[in-house]
C-alpha cells in the first residue's frame, strides 16, 4: 500500500492486517529484549495470533518478552526453543523439537531475524565463517527443517531479515571465508551474508513459497554490540562511498513495519522481470531502484547456486524444488 513508509509502525502494521494475525502461528528468531525480533513479536500479540514460536539462545534472556506477550494476549500461546545459530546441531534440534510438538501443526509465517554483525573473524564449530554461518546458513537449515509444518499452512510466508548492507558484497562463491580471514573484511562478510538472505526470499519464491527480504532501517539494537568507533566509522564511509547519506534513525516500532508487511500484506506481490525476482523491501516498500539494491541478489540463477551451495556446506539436500521442476 502506498502510504506505508518511513514513519509506519508496526502495530500500524498489525491493526491493518489483523486477520492475517488472528488464530494464526508465527516463527521469530532471535527475540532478546531491546531487539527487532522482541518488538516484531509484542506488535504480533496485539493481534492476537494462535501462537507465538520464539527461538533464542537463552530463555531467562527472553523471559521478558515471553511475560509480555503473555500480558498483552493471554489467549496465546507461546512456544521458546532454545538455539545457537553459530552451530548446525543446534538449529537441527530445535528443529526437530518443534516438528515433534503436537501444540503446532502448522507455522503460518517465519521470520528469520536474527544476526550478528560486522564481528571479528571467527568460524563455527562446522567450519564456517560466522556472519555467514549464522545469519544464512543456520536460517536456510532451519527453515528447511521446518517445512512440512510451513506447507501445512494455506498461505505460508517467510520474512528474511536482511539490510541494505548487502549492497557492500556479492556472494564470494569461490572464497566465502576470505582466504581463511587473511583478507577479511567485517564490512564486507556482514554484506555477503545480508546478499544471501536476499537470494534465499528469491529461491524460496521460486519454488512457490512466498518470501520476501527486509531492510529495517538504521536503529540502535543490541545488533551493534561489535560497533567499535573504527568499525562503525568505517561502515560509515562505505555507504557514503556508495552514494548514501547517513541514515536516519528509526525506532523498534518503525523497524518492525517493513517486517511486518512483508509477513502479513496479502496483496504483496514477488515480481519478475528480466531473471530477478523482486523480493527486497525498505520503508515497507518493494525496492524498484537499481541503486538502492544489488541486482545479483534478485538473480534467479544466483539464488540457484547459492542454494545448491547451502546445501553442500549442510551435507543435506532439500525436497523443495523449483515450480518448473515439480
Amino acid at each position: 500500500m502506498a502510504h506505508y513508509g518511513f514513519d509506519t509502525t508496526g502495530d500500524d502494521i498489525v491493526s491493518d492486517f489483523s486477520d492475517r494475525v488472528k488464530n494464526n502461528t508465527i516463527l521469530i528468531t532471535g527475540p532478546s529484549p531491546g531487539g527487532l525480533g522482541a518488538e516484531t513479536a509484542i506488535s504480533i500479540a496485539r493481534g492476537f495470533p494462535a501462537t507465538i514460536i520464539l527461538l533464542g539462545r537463552s530463555l531467562p534472556k527472553v523471559q521478558p518478552i515471553i511475560d509480555s506477550l503473555h500480558t498483552i494476549s493471554p489467549s496465546s500461546l507461546v512456544k521458546f526453543f532454545p538455539v545457537n545459530l553459530d552451530s548446525l546441531s543446534s538449529v537441527r534440534t530445535a528443529a526437530y523439537q518443534i516438528l515433534q510438538d503436537a501444540e503446532i501443526a502448522k507455522i503460518d509465517v517465519t521470520i528469520n531475524n536474527a544476526a550478528i554483525m560486522a564481528c571479528p573473524y571467527s568460524k563455527t564449530d562446522d567450519g564456517l565463517e560466522s556472519q555467514f554461518a549464522v545469519n544464512h546458513v543456520s536460517h536456510f537449515l532451519l527453515t528447511n527443517l521446518l517445512m512440512p509444518k510451513i506447507l501445512a499452512s494455506r498461505a505460508p510466508r517467510i520474512v528474511n531479515v536482511s539490510s541494505w548492507g548487502h549492497l557492500r558484497s556479492g556472494i564470494r562463491f569461490g572464497d566465502l571465508d576470505f582466504n581463511d580471514g587473511k583478507e577479511y573484511d567485517v564490512w564486507e562478510a556482514y554484506g555477503q551474508a545480508k546478499t544471501a538472505n536476499i537470494l534465499f526470499s528469491v529461491a524460496l519464491s521460486e519454488r512457490g513459497i512466498k518470501s520476501f527480504a527486509v531492510h529495517p532501517g538504521s536503529i540502535a539494537s543490541g545488533l551493534q554490540k561489535f560497533m567499535t568507533d573504527d568499525v562503525a566509522e568505517e561502515g560509515l564511509k562505505s555507504l557514503l562511498e556508495l552514494g548514501f547519506q547517513i541514515p536516519k534513525r528509526k525506532t523498534l516500532q518503525q523497524g518492525v513495519a517493513t517486517t511486518l508487511r512483508a509477513a502479513l500484506d496479502p496483496e504483496l506481490e514477488v515480481k519478475e522481470k528480466e531473471g530477478r525476482l523482486w523480493v527486497y523491501l525498505s520503508d515497507c516498500q518493494v525496492v524498484r531502484n537499481e541503486n538502492s539494491v544489488r541486482a545479483d541478489s534478485l538473480n534467479v540463477e544466483q539464488s540457484r547456486r547459492l542454494w545448491e551451495l547451502s546445501e553442500e556446506m549442510i551435507g543435506e539436500k532439500f525436497g523443495v524444488r523449483p515450480n518448473e521442476e515439480k
